[in-house]
């Protein structure tokens, strides 16, 4: 059981590492969401 759970963790960062290799972004639309929010410009996102 503890090996196949290491075996699976490993193949999934390997995948993962794989994809960043690649310039597969995962969170791609999420970050550009956040960007386009932040530099909206109203008085709303501005902090003291």
């Amino acid at each position: 059981m503890l090996k196949s759970n290491l075996i699976a963790g490993l193949l999934a960062l390997l995948l993962f590492a794989h994809a960043q290799y690649q310039g597969w972004n995962l969170f791609d639309r999420e970050a550009s969401a956040q960007t386009s929010r932040v530099s909206g410009g109203n008085a709303r996102n501005t902090h003291k």
